[in-house]
């Protein structure tokens, strides 16, 4: 009786610290950062002094950045606007561009002027960091909108559920949480936040005939805003 009822300690015990270290693994997860950071400009070295850094948005002539608030308040609403950080951007100066290196300034004169990166968190939803992407034209108009929703016609899009209920969503449809990660993306195709979990488990590719390169994994997609999953599908990493 006794060694039963000690074997029955141990395999509660047991049972407490493996959950409590899944538990502990996710919670590490759950501090996701995710989103493009890269440039759009096509520059190179002999170029490169034609593309200014600035750090704030007070260091762009008044009227580019009066439009581009206006803007971002339109797109976002005011709450949402105000929680967006600047973090960085670059300005191309196109009309030296052109005098300088006109094959250059050909492929760069679609691409707009400024070139802005933002980022957002939500903390309590285990979204870190999420950056996103904007392009100006010198004027201040739009040249590539920035990977948001339309959050001011639609607030409840800011509304995401948790990393944590992502997680749980994707273990209900066979994406294990020990062997998953998960990121933050916003889907222009659906036009609203998803989490993406991805089983770190390599897979078979759904064409046998396909290279493997780095290896297939298979993924969920989920809408952020409802917790449906928008899709379950396999992806092959090319080098």
């Amino acid at each position: 009786m006794v060694k039963t009822t000690m074997k029955t300690m141990n395999f509660v015990a047991s049972t407490f610290l493996v959950l409590s270290c899944s538990s502990q693994a996710i919670a590490q997860r759950c501090e996701v950062d995710s989103g493009f950071r890269g440039g759009y400009f096509r520059v190179g070295y002999e170029q490169r002094e034609l593309v200014r850094l600035f750090r704030s948005l007070d260091d762009i002539p008044e009227e580019v950045r009066n439009r581009l608030n206006e803007h971002l308040r339109e797109k976002l609403g005011d709450t949402f606007a105000q929680n967006l950080k600047f973090e960085e951007g670059q300005w191309l100066d196109l009309k030296n561009l052109r005098k300088q290196f006109p094959s250059v300034y050909e492929e760069n004169a679609k691409l707009g002027s400024y070139d802005l990166l933002f980022s957002f968190s939500d903390p309590y939803k285990g979204l870190k960091a999420f950056f996103t992407k904007m392009v100006l034209n010198d004027d201040g108009s739009v040249n590539r909108e920035i990977g948001l929703p339309d959050i001011a016609s639609n607030p409840a899009k800011a509304v995401i559920i948790s990393c944590w209920d992502a997680y749980s969503i994707a273990s209900n449809n066979g994406f294990p949480s020990e062997f998953s990660s998960a990121r933050f993306e916003y889907s222009e195709e659906k036009m609203v936040f998803v989490w993406i979990i991805t089983d770190s488990r390599e897979t078979q590719p759904n064409d046998p005939l396909m290279p493997r390169f780095k290896g297939t994994y298979k993924r969920i997609e989920i809408d952020a805003n409802t917790g449906s999953v928008v899709r379950i599908y396999k992806e092959t990493i090319v080098l």
